[in-house]
């Protein structure tokens, strides 16, 4: 039978393998802590770069175009409003632009005795010499659509709400509206389709 020496009788060379077994594990989270913030953040890929990029490809008339809508929504009494990514749906052909939205959540009540939403962003348009499309022009009871452009952009305008139950008038619609703007680029402005991707596109 063969006896195992204790590992404080190996040989020197055997004996420096070990401790550097041990050592090792203990020095290369040390060398990194040591590193500091820099090396870790050129280690952590950028999570903004995405949208960035995105955000970074859409002809400036395009994104002023929406900076100005969210601008404009926000002096809306009582309106919150928020950026959703993602492509824009052409409502005719519905077709995946490259654009930016809008989105706006608001009540009535709020706005008192003052134009609804769907009046008073047509006005803000029209004063700003953007010309109404009518191809897109669109009616319910429980929303309006429409959509605005110039030679190089084109935004689609949707404005949801309540509209109640024709067919039980006890039925007491409830108080709110979303508007939601999705601005792209026209032929004149530049291509923007991405037919094929599968995300929603005014509505948050």
């Amino acid at each position: 039978m063969r006896l195992r020496r204790p590992w404080w009788r190996l040989s020197a060379g055997a004996a420096l393998t070990v401790l550097a077994l041990i050592v090792a594990p203990a020095i290369g989270p040390a060398r990194a802590r040591a590193a500091g913030p820099e090396a870790a953040a050129r280690a952590t890929p950028s999570r903004e770069s995405p949208k960035s990029s995105g955000r970074a490809a859409l002809p400036a008339v395009v994104l002023s175009g929406c900076d100005a809508a969210a601008t404009f929504l926000k002096t809306l009494p009582g309106t919150t409003v928020d950026r959703p990514a993602g492509p824009v749906d052409d409502p005719h052909s519905n077709a995946k632009l490259q654009g930016c939205k809008v989105h706006a959540r608001g009540t009535f009540a709020a706005l008192k005795s003052t134009p609804s939403p769907d009046d008073r962003l047509g006005r803000w348009f029209e004063e700003r010499g953007w010309k109404g499309n009518p191809d897109y022009d669109a009616d319910g009871p429980d929303g309006t659509a429409f959509a605005y452009e110039t030679d190089k952009v084109r935004c689609f305008v949707r404005i949801d709400w309540d509209g109640g139950d024709d067919s039980d008038p006890s039925i007491i619609p409830e108080d709110w509206f979303e508007a939601g703007v999705g601005c792209v680029a026209t032929e004149a402005g530049g291509s923007s389709s991405l037919t094929g991707l599968g995300c929603g596109a005014i509505r948050n």
